[in-house]
């Protein structure tokens, strides 16, 4: 069963270019500026492609396999090579995934349909490769299966043969080379060791130590005898060593393996960078490009999360947007700000199930916090925004909570005289306006700006794992590996930033089928009516799918879900132990969430619910 969602292609011209790569495959334009310059770069992309036929081979191998199998005898042989293809697949994935990734999806995308938004709601498409391999031939009934296998493995050769293409036709520079390492290190911590591509066989121990030897073939070319490859030797020794010494995830200690091994890689591996003079490419991205891992304290930029013509706000733009945060002007009525809901002192939310609309009725769902809502992809539990700025329009024009004007709420600003000089100095860099002194887009602009600003990443969590391992209690550190391994909420929460937007390029949002009760009840539940982000698209699989939030703050946020259904952290683990709606009696054939019993002992329970109270940081947010 699968611990995946399908993932919502939120087109995100702020995450720029894949880094080296493109969305659609075409063939890269060759870098006449570097091609043939950088001759170590060249010899890296002879590996590249010699994988890259490895894998075309292996792929070959296990479709021959796979058309054999008649019986229970033969599973064992086209197990062996799946693993085989798989691993091949991790020896490729580094220069798949950056310069390939619509082939690399397709190959090892999640094994659950995808809905094109703007086609419509018949535009669902069944998903392809690895993942559906994986599914049906560690299942209980292989052989029954065969049909299924063998279609998706017939289905990779072309995909194969693509990759083989468009890597031939490749050229790359060094800073595309180490960026393509990072990336790849990155992409073992955040999905490779929580078993988001092997979810079924749970091979992403061993598989992340493939991808571990993927980053020393690819450096080979740069190899010397230098002090700083001696530490990257080590580390990169140390961490396979870790990783193949089990295949056991639940008992494996991730929290160790991040903060002793993966992320001490990344900073050596960015000190040679740097020693070698070698420079990161010219592009913006969520994930920064001169970071050495997504867990430094200054890993994200969160303009790489906003509208492509947005632009960092000035300090006095971010205090003009706090301003307003709490101005009741800002709704129809003069009585409701922002901050009538999002209350600092409960971490921007308001302690409720749901608020009450203008008039007393409730609304909807409950109030989500907007501290590090910067870092993400899409707001509102339907994701029907993909901006803040977007989302300062919907809430401020919304008829159920502030029932404003924008249009209307600047010309009433533009009447007080304090307010305009406020706006002019925030505004200072730009020509002066003649129609009018304050407008609706500077208003999107500041609430944006100020809300970007309540980017806190430093949890005690966040300091272990930086190194600092006293940061965190035993039984949180356990509630760190259980949230990693065996409750296989990482797969979905993704490390470091726990919320739903896929790492390392941080392009898609990811939405879950979760079988949400109306009720807090263990048995004989109903669905909540809430039918999420269905009501948008009209799409089958999105009926009752709802974004996947940042569990940040989480201790401070009650109560939880998207209709506040559940008031403690432990009634949420208890909902996830049981297997989500499917464990207390709800039958929906989309549930994303498996509905297999996770099995957790009270301890181990214990232990997520104090590692998530471990991820509180609201430091400099309380202010008024």
């Amino acid at each position: 069963m699968k611990t995946r969602s399908f993932l919502l292609m939120l087109a995100s011209s702020a995450a720029m270019g894949a880094c080296g790569g493109t969305d659609t495959d075409a063939v890269p334009t060759p870098d006449t500026t570097t091609a043939g310059v950088d001759p170590r770069a060249m010899q890296t992309i002879v590996v590249w492609r010699a994988h890259v036929d490895t894998l075309a081979l292996r792929i070959a191998q296990l479709d021959s396999a796979a058309a054999a199998m008649r019986t229970n005898a033969d599973v064992p042989r086209v197990r062996t090579a799946f693993v085989d293809a798989r691993r091949a697949f991790k020896l490729a994935e580094l220069a798949l995934e950056y310069y390939t990734p619509t082939t690399a999806k397709e190959m090892n995308g999640p094994a659950l349909p995808e809905v094109d938004d703007e086609e419509g709601p018949e535009a669902v498409f069944p998903p392809t490769g690895f993942q559906v391999i994986e599914e049906a031939l560690y299942g209980d009934e292989p052989v029954s299966e065969w049909e299924a296998i063998t279609r998706e493995t017939s289905t990779l050769r072309p995909l194969a043969k693509r990759a083989q293409t468009m890597m031939g036709a490749q050229h790359a520079s060094d800073a595309h080379v180490w960026d393509a390492v990072k990336l790849e290190l990155a992409r073992i911590a955040t999905l490779g060791l929580p078993g988001f591509d092997s979810p079924v066989a749970g091979h992403s121990l061993a598989e992340a130590g493939v991808a571990l030897e993927s980053i020393v073939r690819t450096l080979a070319p740069y190899h010397t005898a230098d002090s700083g490859w001696l530490r990257v030797d080590s580390l990169v020794a140390d961490a396979r060593a870790m990783v193949t010494a089990t295949s056991d995830r639940e008992t494996f200690d991730h929290l160790t393996f991040l903060s002793q091994r993966l992320i001490p890689l990344g900073h050596a591996m960015q000190e040679l960078r740097l020693a070698m003079g070698i420079a990161v490419p010219a592009e913006r991205r969520s994930f920064r490009m001169d970071a050495a891992t997504v867990f430094d304290s200054a890993a994200f930029d969160v303009m790489g999360f906003a509208p492509i013509d947005a632009r960092p706000g000035t300090p006095a733009q971010v205090a003009l947007g706090e301003r307003l945060f709490h101005d009741t002007q800002l709704s129809g009525d003069g009585k409701r700000a922002c901050s009538s809901c999002h209350v600092s002192t409960k971490a921007f939310t308001d302690g409720l199930t749901v608020n009450q609309a203008r008039g007393g009725a409730p609304l909807a769902r409950n109030t989500p916090t907007v501290i590090n809502s910067g870092l993400q992809l899409g707001s509102f539990a339907d994701l029907r925004t993909a901006y803040l700025e977007d989302q300062v329009t919907d809430v401020v024009e919304n008829v159920d909570e502030m029932h404003g004007s924008l249009a209307g709420i600047a010309a009433r600003l533009a009447t007080d005289t304090a307010l305009v000089a406020r706006f002019r100095a925030a505004f200072a860099q730009l020509p002066a306006r003649t129609d009018s002194l304050v407008t609706a887009a500077q208003i999107r602009t500041v609430l944006a700006a100020y809300q970007r600003s309540l980017t806190r990443l430093n949890s005690p969590v966040d300091r272990a794992l930086r190194g600092d391992l006293a940061a965190l209690s035993d039984e949180e550190r356990q509630g760190f590996n259980v949230f990693v391994g065996k409750g296989k909420c990482a797969t979905c929460h993704f490390i470091p930033l726990t919320n739903g937007t896929v790492p390392p390029n941080y392009r898609k949002a990811e939405v879950e089928v979760l079988g949400t009760p109306s009720r807090a009840v263990t048995a004989r539940a109903t669905i909540d009516p809430d039918v999420g982000r269905f009501r948008l698209t009209r799409a089958a699989p999105h009926r009752y799918a709802f974004k996947t939030p940042s569990l940040r703050n989480v201790a401070l946020t009650a109560p939880y879900m998207h209709n506040g259904v559940y008031r403690t952290l432990e009634a949420v683990v208890d909902f996830y132990n049981r297997g989500g709606g499917a464990g207390i009696g709800i039958v929906l054939d989309n549930q994303t969430l498996p509905p297999d019993p996770l099995r957790l002992t009270a301890p181990e329970q214990r232990a997520l619910v104090s590692f998530m109270k471990a991820l509180t940081d609201t430091t400099g947010t309380q202010r008024r």
